[in-house]
């Protein structure tokens, strides 16, 4: 498998399978050359949410899908009721255990209730909170419940110097070139880019080989 270099994005990379791209239910085209995720964010749940669902599967058992998500939790935009939300963001977890594909996580104002579900559901595997923007004290709670955070271009610095090396994994999200990112991150770490880089893609590889090995080459 490429170098996977951007762990969550709604765009195409000029290279393929250096992103995971998001597809939902109601927009997705599996181009062969690229690598996706799949799942139905918290802001686009609708009435027939169970058939949303069942669309989300069949995409998601497509070997080119390396991930479900992004899911979960939203208290701030999402008009969904969040008993609601609570059911949908399960049955996306239930799918990533059944096929043991890792979890893109979207969540805003509603850690505490993530973290219940979990311990609820027990689950092992971990998972990835994408677009994190808060401080380090709640990305240590975060990791050692088992839930990775991604980093953007609203990145808190502080939590970006704090991070153990190995827990290191960035994203474009919507926010287009994710090499400006990495221009950022290593100026902000005083490292060389391209270390940053290989790091990154070596901990994107093993947060996707915690759960399954890709059966593509």
């Amino acid at each position: 498998m490429s170098a996977v270099y951007d762990i969550h994005t709604h765009d195409f990379p000029e290279v393929p399978r250096t992103s995971i791209v998001q597809l939902t239910p109601a927009s997705y085209c599996l181009y062969p050359d690229h690598v996706y995720s799949v799942g139905l964010h918290p802001w686009d749940i609708e009435d027939d949410w169970r058939v949303q669902m069942a669309k989300v599967a069949v995409i998601a058992m497509h070997p080119h899908v390396l991930a479900i998500g992004e899911a979960g939790l939203d208290k701030k935009k999402s008009p969904v009721p969040m008993d609601v939300q609570k059911a949908v963001f399960r049955e996306h977890v239930k799918l990533s255990e059944m096929l043991h594909k890792p979890l893109i996580v979207h969540c805003v104002k509603a850690v505490d209730e993530l973290l219940a579900i979990r311990r609820e559901m027990g689950i092992k595997h971990p998972w990835v909170l994408h677009g994190y923007r808060g401080g380090p004290e709640q990305a240590e709670q975060l990791r050692k419940q088992g839930i990775y955070v991604s980093l953007g271009l609203e990145y808190n610095t502080d939590t970006l110097l704090d991070m153990p090396f190995k827990y290191l994994l960035l994203e474009s999200d919507t926010h287009g070139d994710v090499n400006v990112l990495y221009k950022l991150v290593s100026e902000d770490m005083e490292a060389n880019e391209q270390s940053v880089r290989s790091l990154v893609a070596k901990n994107i590889l093993a947060f996707l080989k915690s759960h399954y090995e890709p059966s593509f080459e």
